[in-house]
């Protein structure tokens, strides 16, 4: 399993988003951490990246709301190439769900991302 990270700045429903998210990995072994207050989005994943035990990381942020039949325990296989690359160090990126427009596409999506 690998630990999560739930990244949040200003975000009005952060701690909410938060524990919403404890509720879901609850019967799970994943660490769980919280980056707050780090100015820009690169710098928070250093930071996450900084403090996790495991050599790749979930990535949620504030303001996304996971899915009840999310999985967190998916694991990559280096087996399988993206554009030469094995998935085990990519960025894997979910999908998510616009409630504004309902369209589904990458930005605002759970993310894994390797340590490195």
């Amino acid at each position: 399993m690998y630990d999560i990270v739930f990244i949040s700045f200003n975000e009005t429903n952060a701690d909410r988003g938060y524990l919403d998210l404890l509720k879901h990995i609850v019967k799970l072994d994943n660490c769980v951490h919280r980056i707050h207050g780090v100015t820009g989005i690169h710098q928070a994943h250093i930071a996450a990246a900084k403090i996790v035990s495991t050599n790749m990381f979930w990535v949620v942020d504030a303001d996304a709301w996971i899915v009840d039949d999310f999985d967190f325990a998916w694991e990559p296989d280096a087996n399988v190439l993206h554009w030469g690359i094995p998935e085990t160090q990519c960025i894997n990126i979910w999908k998510s769900l616009n409630p504004v427009n309902k369209l589904e596409y990458g930005y605002g999506g759970v993310k894994l991302f390797p340590r490195e």
